[in-house]
């Protein structure tokens, strides 16, 4: 456990304790048995990467001036931690050395390994011009990515910054690594070889989030909530309704699968 914890992220961790196990003993994992069960997996799964980048940009918003003319918030500690997640999250480097978000490093992941990825492309034209609603139903993404992306933007909508630090860090960041590490052995053992640019993602992502995103986050969620009981309360409320959203499109990628 981080040094820097105090009582009340303990307090969270411990609310979500059961949710979290859920997750990492998710019979998703062992329902990954071939190459086109990981292309359903990841066809649905893309939606939640782009997902989790805009709750990230979401939080950046709201923590630092990205707009013109450059306005301070006076954010300090919470602003540096932000943006140092974003610099990797953003341009990482993949595995031939060039500079590129973790979400186009899982884009060209799913190309490799023969997924779709029009759903996501027609996804991302839509969005310029449409809602988030809108054009999910227009790239025909699968209904439970749908569910989960609709649900994170409805909650995005209104919530304050704690609240958004807290989905990040507990529904996203603090649970991705046993998530992906259930995930990558199991993949291990089945398609060595052949989905390399993925396991360079998965391998990626669990390095950096154990290492790096998920205390820094952590630190966001104590800095952000303070002593504020309120905020504390609320901050628990979201990373429980976060990591429900989590388990239902879990359920339903497995639903799939078998």
């Amino acid at each position: 456990m981080f040094w820097f914890l105090k009582n009340d992220i303990l307090k969270i961790l411990d609310s979500t304790q059961e949710q979290r196990d859920i997750l990492q003993n998710h019979s998703i994992y062992k329902s990954i048995k071939t190459i086109d069960h990981l292309h359903v997996f990841m066809e649905s799964h893309v939606f939640a990467v782009w997902d989790f980048m805009s709750i990230l940009k979401s939080l950046q918003a709201k923590l630092t001036c990205v707009t013109i003319p450059w306005i301070p918030k006076g954010k300090g500690t919470p602003a540096r931690l932000v943006n140092e997640i974003v610099q990797e999250e953003e341009s990482d480097i993949d595995q031939y050395g060039q500079y590129m978000s973790h979400f186009e490093m899982y884009c060209h992941a799913m190309k490799q390994a023969g997924a779709d990825i029009k759903p996501i492309n027609t996804f991302l034209t839509k969005i310029k011009k449409l809602s988030v609603k809108d054009a999910l139903t227009d790239s025909n993404a699968p209904n439970h990515s749908k569910i989960f992306v609709n649900k994170t933007f409805e909650i995005l909508k209104n919530a304050p910054e704690h609240v958004i630090a807290s989905i990040f860090t507990f529904g996203r960041e603090e649970v991705i690594p046993s998530m992906f590490r259930s995930l990558l052995n199991e993949l291990n053992k089945k398609h060595k070889g052949k989905i390399k640019s993925f396991i360079y993602y998965l391998d990626r992502h669990i390095g950096l989030d154990e290492d790096e995103h998920t205390p820094a986050a952590l630190k966001m969620v104590k800095q952000l909530c303070g002593n504020d009981e309120k905020k504390w309360i609320e901050a628990t409320e979201a990373a429980q309704i976060a990591m429900k959203a989590r388990i239902t499109f879990w359920d339903g990628i497995s639903s799939d699968l078998n």
